[in-house]
């Protein structure tokens, strides 16, 4: 079932939707990046459809996501070291920015 604009909107409404926004909003930048494969798509389709993520593949998901940040901190420091804006920069590359909890 595709969800309408409207009925996602009235979601994200919810005091409690802070993990939808979250997640639209990472799954919107994954899908401006061209990087973001139909298969690495089909794969996510699959474990959204499962409702279950194995703790090894959270562990190695963890650690991918501190690879791309720091690509993406590698990205600035070389726009910040040729003088490009931070704006220039973001248009290269999308932002994302993940916060671990305490207890990771």
């Amino acid at each position: 079932m595709k969800p309408s604009a409207n009925e996602l909107l009235l979601a994200l409404r919810s005091p409690s939707s802070g993990w939808l926004a979250t997640l639209i909003c990472a799954l919107d930048e994954a899908l401006r990046d061209g990087a973001f494969t139909p298969h690495q798509r089909e794969l996510l389709r699959g474990v959204i459809e499962s409702g279950n993520i194995p703790p090894a593949v959270v562990r190695a998901a963890e650690a991918g996501v501190h690879r791309f940040e720091q690509q993406l901190s590698d990205l600035m420091d070389d726009a910040s070291a040729h003088g490009e804006t931070s704006s220039n920069a973001q248009v290269q590359r999308p932002k994302l920015t993940l916060v671990g909890s305490a207890a990771a």
